[in-house]
This record gives structure tokens, sequence and C-alpha cells, in this order.
């Protein structure tokens, strides 16, 4: 199809050094404790990149398409709507900008996790009433595989567990940073495709798929629900660990954080 009369798809050569010439300005005038924060922001993005690439080339690409399909949680949530407790790290600016109290902020988190983790147990029941895992003595391929999964997560010391919470919430509360700037609901999708695979794939911990993800190796394993709170061992460092990741995103990017303040300051 050709292009409408007088719009051209590229920048011309004037505009385009325009813009390479503000973008310039813009570093040059930009703060040195600025340069020095989004200098390890890049740091650490790249290595995001760079950590995939090694999954990908040891593993192959099964963690890399379990992890892209995996994003449909955070796709679920961000286009159909729903409350995410590690998305929901985000509040806090608005807690900083007097938009409503820490006493709200600790209220939303509260509910929305207990909340996250009622739906996730639940799902895990469902899945298992519906047979398929198997049944207990008797479990299928996805039965054992998920018996093997909630016994890894289970295993992970505190420390392991909580970095690699750090590391998860990190991108989560990134792919959604992006998806609320973004404005077509393609571009949403993407911005959370990308990142959720990365941390998938990589084997960082996210409290809310461990809800889920735990409680199905429990119950394919036949323990009983009393026993059931040696979840708490990985969910607990996870938790604190999303936590920190979420805030520390937050305070690295002081340019993204001052944007996401006039998106709290606007009315409506």
């Amino acid at each position: 199809m050709p292009a409408a009369a007088g719009y051209a798809p590229t920048l011309t050569a004037k505009e385009h050094h325009r813009v390479i010439s503000a973008l310039g300005i813009k570093k040059a005038n930009t703060r040195v404790w600025q340069l020095g924060l989004l200098g390890v922001l890049a740091g650490v993005y790249i290595s995001f990149g760079g950590l995939v690439s090694l999954v990908a080339l040891n593993e192959g690409m099964g963690r890399i398409a379990a992890g892209t399909v995996f994003s449909v949680g955070l796709v679920l949530v961000v286009i159909a709507g729903a409350e995410l407790f590690t998305g929901n790290i985000i509040m806090i600016v608005g807690a900083i900008t007097r938009q409503y109290s820490m006493g709200k902020l600790l209220r939303n988190w509260l509910a929305v996790y207990l909340g996250n983790w009622a739906g996730a147990y639940a799902f895990a029941v469902a899945v298992m009433a519906a047979g398929l895992l198997g049944s207990v003595g008797a479990l299928n391929g996805l039965g054992t595989l998920a018996a093997t999964v909630a016994d890894a997560k289970l295993a992970l010391p505190f420390g392991e567990a909580f970095v690699r919470g750090v590391l998860c919430n990190m991108l989560v509360v990134l792919a959604l940073i992006m998806a609320m700037l973004a404005r077509d609901i393609v571009s949403k999708i993407l911005c959370c495709i990308f990142p959720i695979m990365t941390f998938v794939a990589c084997g960082f911990e996210h409290c809310v798929a461990n809800m889920f993800l735990i409680p199905a190796g429990l119950l394919a394993k036949g323990m009983p629900l009393a026993d059931q709170w040696v979840m708490m061992r990985n969910l607990v460092p996870v938790t604190l660990g999303n936590i920190v990741g979420g805030l520390l995103i937050l305070v690295l990017h002081p340019n993204r954080l001052r944007q996401l303040w006039h998106l709290y300051r606007q009315p409506g």
C-alpha cells in the first residue's frame, strides 16, 4: 500500500541530525549521579540478556519456550485486568508522592498477596482434581515434573531464594513499567513477553508463580494439607526478594521514577 501523501516512514537527514543533537545535549547535561545509576542499570540489563543467552546455549530452547508461554499470565493481568502482588510494588510511587497513605499501600499489598495465594492454590487443587497430573501414586509425566519442580524450589537455601526473587521482580516491574507506557495492546503484550521469558528461563523465583507450582507438586505427591506449610520455606525469602527487586528498579532509575510520579499525579 503506498504511503500517504507527505508521509515518510523514516526521518529526513535534517530531522535525524536534530534528534541526535537533542539526545546528545540531554546526555551531556544529565547529572553525574544519574549517569552513574543509569550506567549501572545498563550493565544489569545487558547482563540479563547475556545470562539468558547462556541458558539458551546450554539448555536449548526448551526453557526459552517455557518462559515465553509463561508470560501469558502477566499478559492476562495487564490486558484483562487483575491485581498482582509483585506488580503492585510500583504503588510505592504513589505513597511517596502522597497520593495515598502508607497504610493503604500495605493494606493493598496484604489483600492482594492473600488473594493471589488463594487463587493460585485453588487452581492447583483444580488441576489435581481434573486428573491433569495423574493421581497420587500414579502420576503422569506432568505430575512427576510438578513434584520435581516443587522439591527443587523447597531445596533452595534462603539466601539463594532471596536473590533469585530480587532478580525476578526487577524484570517483572520493568515489564509492567514498559507496558504502562505503551499505547496499544500489541505493544503492551510484547513488553510483557520478553522480560518474563528471561526470568523463567534463567530460573529466577516469583512468589505468586510459586503459590501454584509448589502446591501443585505437593498435592501430586499426596502431602497432607496440614504439612503443606513447608512451602513457606520458599515463599518467605522469595517474597522478600521480590519486594526488594521491585523497589531496586524504581530507586535505580531516577528518570523513570519521575515519569511514574507524573502518571500518578495526573487526575482521573
